[in-house]
């Protein structure tokens, strides 16, 4: 038995060596496995419909076209925010749930249009001889495609003929039908197929890429993958055309919004500007000042100021006020968008956007699935996350402002001081001159305002421009056949690999040599190949077949076994059940060394099942049974074998009832003990001692064990046995004989164990002619001619 590193090095090499020998020869296998994997293939990629990639990009302006100076804008004067729109919110946009819906009920795509081409269906959407749309779905009926007929009188359904231009009741639900006058070759038959909205703008919005062209780019790539060249197209066009419509509305609306919030402060100040000019006029009148003083102009600039400067940090905290309110209202759906007038933050800007998306498309959702649905939940948690960011920024922001106030309040604080040395009446003058300035100041600023709101509303232009316009590729890129029939190709190589590896794996018999090397310490004697011959008996001292030649190498080897030994040999033969040969390699072993003048003897000890009389025709009326219970003497029963004149046969005789009593009885041993007067060799030919215990009561008598091992015949289970006999030395000078070796070419035994050249049957050794008729004799069991490797 090997070690166990000697076993991985068996199996690194001689066994993969033998399975690369097998797949070589089953070759065959892989050439029929290869052409009908590839056979499968076509035929599955004819039933698969081709994908193809449609293409556009765009470019969109990320600059805020608003201008302001530096004194309006606080934010600007601290450098705290950039002015620019953020890219990945656009594309977020053009990702988003509610632009795919608007382009799904556009084009109708929730109906589609094919027909049969081949094995699969292909989709025609263009040149569809109708267009229909689903006015009441029948949910029922989602995902099922039915074969229509065009005709001049409507579109004919199972049988059932719906008009054109009305509402009917169909399998489908309740839909209108149209004739799709645009159509160049209309198809008569078509198939329709009806899906849910909400399934269909999941799958565009799945196969919908948008990406930048690079990561300093304005430019946006958008890449679409449909089974319709002319659909996909048609969809980015759509997509296009509803983002530079929400933009221009989300624009629209701000507009709107800060209008009306500067149309109601410019009331409220218009009305306090009046009250400070008449207390002005009145106050001039009862003090009789004509006007103010150098000084006290001089303070009342420096003070207008920081005023202006105050009223546009209280401007911009208002249109917090306003943000904060509606953000902690429950839902902004029935609330007007609030006003960001002044602030020029585009990270508030972008996240106020995107929850004014959210809303609406909350709301269209809510019109098809109830409030508890996971689809509203999710928008509802977005809703949730994109206020606290808001509200989170507007509070950083809204510190930044209450600072900048302070600030200036406290400059005021001491310029007021001053002002408390000016003489009372002029210092009450200064007061409402300031009031005058401020309110003048704040309302000549809304004003202005007011016009570049209101021509900005007028005259909103889109912020995107078409780069290249929407188109599709000529070759679709699924299914990429290339990779189909490449996979074709390995699993065409891998299914016989795999099942012949699962044949030898699961192959229970002896089938290489190392097999039982790896098992078993026991030496292995010789190896004899299967052969089919007319004759049990094929050694004769003319033979010069191949298998009388292993016979003859076995018989060399065996002679060597006992090289000290005084006396004759005795060889046991034995094997682990019936069928391995070892009654025919006993006769044949028998014969070649009989033929060598030294005087053999058969002993047919298998006083179960004998075969060896048959084998050599004989039909005797008495034997062993009969020695071993008294009733003959050995001359009596002992024969000679025809045409060998030193090969001697004493038959079992008459099968008894007790063969293992008998076999163990001293007559037994009288037996051996006349035999090794007057003989060279004995060879007992005993039972299997898989089956029977009879062998090991001969084993005492015998100096030579042959264990026969039958090619793909014996079961590797009985290796372990063989070897706790050996190891237990329950028989002396034990050899192993594999016997029945087949050669047919996938049962290439042991590699270099082939028996052409190995042995030296060449030319050269003198064997050529007969090595000839050997290659026509042997032939595989169960071919024709009678096998004797089972006896």
């Amino acid at each position: 038995m090997k070690t166990n590193n000697q076993v991985n090095e068996q199996f690194g090499q001689e066994y993969v060596k033998f399975m690369l020998t097998k797949y070589l020869k089953n070759w065959y296998w892989f050439v029929i496995a290869v052409v009908v994997s590839g056979l499968v293939t076509y035929l599955l990629l004819t039933t698969i419909k081709p994908m193809y990639s449609i293409q556009s990009s765009l470019l969109v302006n990320m600059e805020n076209s608003s201008s302001s100076s530096p004194k309006e804008d606080i934010l600007r004067e601290l450098d705290i925010f950039s002015s620019s729109k953020n890219i990945e919110d656009e594309i977020e946009i053009l990702k988003s749930y509610t632009l795919a819906e608007k382009v799904v009920n556009d084009l109708n795509l929730d109906v589609n249009y094919s027909v049969k081409d081949g094995l699969h269906e292909r989709d025609i959407y263009k040149q569809s001889p109708v267009t229909v749309t689903v006015i009441e779905p029948n949910k029922q009926q989602n995902g099922k495609t039915v074969e229509a007929t065009f005709s001049d009188n409507g579109l004919v359904i199972n049988g059932v003929t719906y008009p054109f231009n009305r509402p009917v009741n169909t399998i489908f639900g309740r839909i209108l039908i149209r004739r799709n006058n645009a159509a160049i070759r209309p198809f008569r038959q078509i198939l329709l197929t009806t899906n849910s909205k909400e399934e269909v703008v999941k799958s565009y919005i799945s196969r919908l890429r948008v990406n930048q062209a690079s990561r300093s780019s304005y430019v946006l790539r958008i890449n679409l993958e449909d089974t319709s060249v002319e659909r996909g197209v048609a969809f980015i066009n759509r997509l296009i055309h509803w983002y530079d419509l929400s933009s221009l509305q989300y624009k629209n609306r701000t507009a709107s919004n800060t209008l009306r919030f500067i149309n109601g402060r410019l009331s409220i100040i218009s009305r306090e500007l009046t009250d400070v000019e008449k207390d002005i006029q009145n106050y001039k009148t009862r003090s009789g000042i004509v006007d103010l003083s150098a000084e006290s102009t001089v303070f009342l600039e420096k003070v207008h100021e920081n005023d202006t400067q105050l009223n546009q940090v209280n401007i911009q905290l208002g249109a917090l006020d306003e943000i904060e309110e509606y953000i902690s209202s429950k839902s902004g759906k029935n609330s007007l968008a609030p006003a960001t007038l002044g602030l020029e933050n585009p990270v508030l800007t972008g996240l106020l956007s995107n929850l004014f998306e959210l809303e609406m498309q909350r709301e269209k959702l809510i019109k098809s699935s109830p409030e508890g649905s996971t689809a509203v939940q999710v928008i509802d948690n977005q809703i949730r996350l994109t206020k606290t960011n808001i509200a989170d920024n507007t509070q950083s922001l809204r510190k930044i402002l209450q600072n900048t106030r302070n600030k200036v309040t406290a400059s005021n604080k001491k310029v007021e001081a001053v002002i408390q040395t000016i003489p009372l009446k002029e210092r009450v003058l200064l007061d409402i001159s300031r009031q005058q300035g401020i309110k003048g100041e704040l309302y000549t600023y809304l004003l202005q305002k007011r016009e570049e709101t209101a021509l900005s509303l007028a005259a909103a232009v889109s912020d995107l421009r078409i780069v290249d316009a929407p188109k599709g590729d000529v070759n679709p890129i699924k299914p990429r056949k290339g990779t189909y029939y490449l996979f074709a190709l390995v699993l065409g190589i891998l299914i016989p690999v795999t099942v012949l590896w699962l044949l030898d794996f699961l192959n229970d018999k002896v089938t290489r040599k190392s097999e039982i090397e790896d098992v078993t310490n026991v030496p292995i004697i010789g190896e004899v190949i299967e052969a089919n011959i007319t004759t049990p008996l094929e050694v004769s001292p003319s033979s010069r077949s191949l298998l009388s030649e292993q016979i003859r190498a076995l018989r060399a080897n065996i002679h060597f076994m006992t090289p000290d030994e005084e006396g004759p040999q005795t060889i046991l033969v034995t094997s682990s059940v019936s069928g391995e040969g070892k009654s025919f390699i006993s006769l044949n072993l028998g014969a070649s060394m009989a033929i060598t003048g030294r005087r053999v003897v058969l002993l047919e000890l298998d006083l179960r099942k004998p075969k060896l009389h048959k084998y050599l025709g004989i039909d005797p009326k008495m034997g062993i049974s009969n020695f071993l219970i008294g009733q003959s003497t050995i001359s009596e029963i002992i024969e000679p074998v025809e045409n060998y004149p030193d090969l001697y046969f004493i038959p079992c005789g008459p099968l008894p009832p007790n063969p293992s009593e008998l076999l163990s009885s001293k007559r037994m041993a009288e037996l051996f003990a006349a035999l090794r007067e007057g003989f060279d060799v004995i060879i007992a030919d005993t039972p299997p001692i898989g089956l029977v215990s009879d062998a090991f009561s001969i084993a005492p008598h015998a100096n030579i064990t042959l264990y026969i091992l039958r090619h793909l015949y014996t079961n590797k289970a009985y290796l372990k046995n063989i070897e706790t006999l050996y190891q237990e030395k329950r028989f002396k000078n034990m050899s192993i004989l594999i016997n029945g070796i087949v050669t047919k070419k996938e049962y290439e035994y042991n590699y270099g164990y082939g028996y052409d050249s190995e042995y030296g049957y060449s030319n050269k050794a003198g064997y050529h002619n007969d090595i000839d008729k050997i290659k026509k004799k042997v032939i595989l069991k169960g071919f024709g001619g009678r096998s004797w490797f089972n006896r």
